[in-house]
């Protein structure tokens, strides 16, 4: 089974000795979707934790008037888990789905929750991991605030650009909490600020 992207993923932030990523490697499990296929509905139990080795996933809420609000896009080597579900043991309040064929290494909570204890270093991973989850959603949340359409559209591009590339535009609008049509208008602005750049630099 191939767990080397992974393992290189822990491996630049942490160091773990060889019986270490043994133990590691002896929980994970290889776990394949096809595209549309879903990995989580709401209301599963969610408590696994999973790392994408190939694909394209988004995470999903609908609301009460049945609209669906993007909450994360997961690509190769990001990490992905309803995070509420994992750490409250209560049923998924989002969806997972897959936006392309993906393959996924899964880690049981159980499994992964005693190997933390056993590995020190492999805590200190998550715990980075976590920390650095949460300050995205901080800064989405000021962004959201303090930036403009497109601002936002232009820091999403710039960011994520492989993601802006694989996700369906509706998708991302959704993300940005816009509607399609203000999405098409920021996103229209925004190509003809990149042509107008484009053309001074050439002058």
């Amino acid at each position: 089974m191939d767990f080397e992207r992974l393992l290189s993923t822990i491996r630049r932030h942490t160091q773990l000795t060889e019986q270490e990523e043994m133990k590691l490697c002896a929980i994970l499990r290889i776990k394949k979707l096809k595209r549309k296929e879903f990995l989580v509905r709401v209301g599963d139990d969610a408590r696994h934790e999973y790392f994408v080795n190939k694909g394209c996933l988004r995470t999903y809420y609908i609301d009460e008037k049945g609209t669906e609000h993007n909450t994360y896009f997961a690509i190769e080597g990001y990490w992905l888990s309803d995070i509420y579900s994992r750490t409250f043991n209560t049923p998924a309040l989002c969806s997972i789905v897959a936006l392309e064929d993906s393959e996924l290494v899964h880690i049981p909570n159980i499994a992964l929750e005693e190997l933390l204890i056993d590995v020190p270093a492999l805590e200190r991973f998550f715990r980075i991991s976590y920390q650095k989850s949460l300050a995205t959603i901080h800064l989405k949340q000021i962004q959201l605030l303090s930036m403009n359409g497109c601002e936002r559209y232009n820091y999403f591009r710039e960011k994520y650009p492989e993601i802006d590339k694989r996700v369906p535009q509706k998708h991302i609008a959704s993300y940005l909490g816009f509607t399609p049509e203000f999405f098409n208008t920021v996103r229209s602005k925004a190509i003809r600020e990149k042509v107008l750049s484009s053309a001074k630099v050439g002058w």
